[in-house]
């Protein structure tokens, strides 16, 4: 009998400690959206102008920021800090210009902290708060604490939780995304959809889909899904409500991209195929994310799609309205030394090798893809404007050579009317035809061959020596300084970046 009663206690004592386990470690639950409303919450279309007076701006500027640790995050706020020093009259600067800024992993740091607290406490506090910081070294140390064991061993919360809540608590200061302000620059924190591949930005467009509001969301949240690399960091789960449960209705681009587009645009097609997938809460409860450079490492392709294929920041018609004059898109890429010493030997690589070059090594090489889809954009427009000054001038040639008379005739200028009507090439049919500087802010820019490797060898880790993240902050200026089309914008402003 006492056997039998030591086994039972035994087994009650057991099933608590698993029940414990199972309580404690639970991931934060995404709050759910109680009426879909396209107008509210985190979007692009909520910013306002700090001075409702001004004119319309002119000049469209994006930033983009890759992965890589703090390596990343030094190198994005090296260029923030030289945009910041870009004068462009009136006592702003270029970074007062900044519209956008699209980021994945350790680049988010730098954006959020941005995005959050501004200009001045960025250059205030960010070098010690963030770059300086031993945060490697203090998630290592919460993962190896024994009261965090219960957590970490239970299935529903895993090492990302923990970067999240110090994050949260040590850099973040608990700011939700509502409390982002709503002004330029706006922040779209990308991470991974690991179960179709996927970009997943941390916008209200995003998460519209899953009748989840982002606005109670902690921007921790956000920064440490975009940065959850795979095996270091656990994917980061989030609560998909399906689309009923606050009557959502999805932005017309996707009907449109599912009836016309899987032959003229499989990519927007396929896009629209993954914003249809969260609709339905009965096949996907669930949506795991993890870092955002396994489906874009330099985090260009949120902007890209935002304006090709969504127009959800409205680019489009701000030039067809003749509202953008420029379009500025800063790439700030901090990817590693390609290569690797593993080349050197006959010794098959280990998996932890094999497993990252899976996830990285594709994706170096899409990058520079994505760059040249956006010159390929532009290029279009270009060909466009060409094309039409081609036909005008055209109508301008004919009328000229029908009317050889010393007198202006009327009969002459109706002709020319009716040819550019015709061939389509009067002012109404006048293409978009903004400029674009697209300025690429990267390693092999460097051209001191010693300096450039020594910067491409510093690796991917949440914490760096001083003189490491110094030496990154230094380069990121001097290289968007120097840069040639950064120059002839400068140039175009009317201004001159100090020395």
């Amino acid at each position: 009998m006492r056997k039998g009663g030591s086994g039972i206690i035994a087994l009650w004592r057991w099933s608590a400690v698993i029940a414990t386990l199972w309580i404690a470690g639970c991931y934060p639950i995404n709050p759910r959206l109680a009426r879909f409303d396209p107008t509210g919450g985190y979007r692009y279309d909520n910013l306002r102008d700090e001075d409702p007076s001004a004119q319309p701006e002119q000049t469209f500027v994006a930033l983009t920021f890759s992965g890589g640790g703090t390596r990343a995050a030094a190198f994005a706020y090296g260029v923030l800090e030289e945009l910041r020093a870009t004068p462009i009259g009136g006592g702003r600067t270029l970074l007062d210009e900044v519209d956008v800024i699209s980021s994945v992993s350790g680049g988010s740091f730098t954006a959020a902290y941005l995005g959050l607290f501004g200009q001045e406490a960025l250059f205030a506090d960010f070098r010690k708060a963030v770059l300086y910081r031993n945060i490697e070294s203090d998630l290592t140390l919460r993962v190896f604490a024994p009261w965090n064991w219960p957590r970490l061993l239970s299935p529903f919360f895993g090492r990302a939780d923990l970067a999240d809540e110090y994050y949260d608590t040590h850099i973040f200061q608990g700011r939700r995304f509502a409390d982002l302000p709503k002004k330029r620059p706006f922040i779209v924190l990308n991470a991974t959809d690991i179960a179709r591949g996927a970009q997943f930005s941390f916008t209200q467009d995003q998460f519209d889909p899953m009748c989840s509001d982002l606005s109670d969301v902690h921007v921790s949240r956000g920064v440490t899904a975009s940065s959850a690399f795979p095996i270091a960091f656990t994917p980061l789960t989030f609560k998909n409500y399906g689309k009923e449960l606050c009557d959502y209705q999805a932005p017309p681009w996707v009907a449109l991209a599912e009836q016309g587009d899987f032959d003229a645009n499989p990519e927007r097609y396929a896009l629209a195929g993954t914003w249809r997938s969260y609709e339905d809460a009965e096949r996907r409860q669930f949506i795991h994310l993890s870092d955002g450079g396994l489906s874009d490492n330099i985090g260009l392709r949120a902007v890209e799609t935002a304006i090709t294929s969504t127009d959800t920041l409205g680019l489009y018609a701000k030039i067809n309205n003749e509202q953008v004059a420029r379009v500025v898109m800063i790439v700030v890429d901090a990817k590693p030394r390609s290569g690797s010493s593993q080349d050197r030997s006959a010794r098959p690589p280990g998996i932890f090798t094999v497993l990252n070059a899976a996830a990285t090594t594709p994706l170096e090489n899409y990058s520079s893809d994505t760059v040249e889809r956006v010159r390929q954009w532009y290029n279009e427009w270009d060909r466009a404007a060409k094309d039409f000054d081609v036909r005008r001038e055209g109508c301008l040639k004919l009328a000229t050579g029908l009317c050889k008379k010393s007198r202006p005739d009327p009969a002459c200028e109706e002709r020319r009317t009716r040819c550019n009507e015709h061939l389509r090439a009067s002012n109404k049919y006048r293409p978009p035809h903004p400029k674009l500087y697209l300025i690429h802010v990267r390693f092999e820019a460097i051209p001191d061959e010693a300096v450039k490797n020594k910067l491409q060898g510093i690796g991917t880790r949440l914490q760096l020596p001083e003189d490491e993240v110094d030496l990154l902050v230094h380069w990121a200026r001097r290289l968007l300084k120097d840069s040639l089309p950064y120059r002839d914008l400068v140039s175009e402003l009317g201004t001159r970046s100090p020395p």
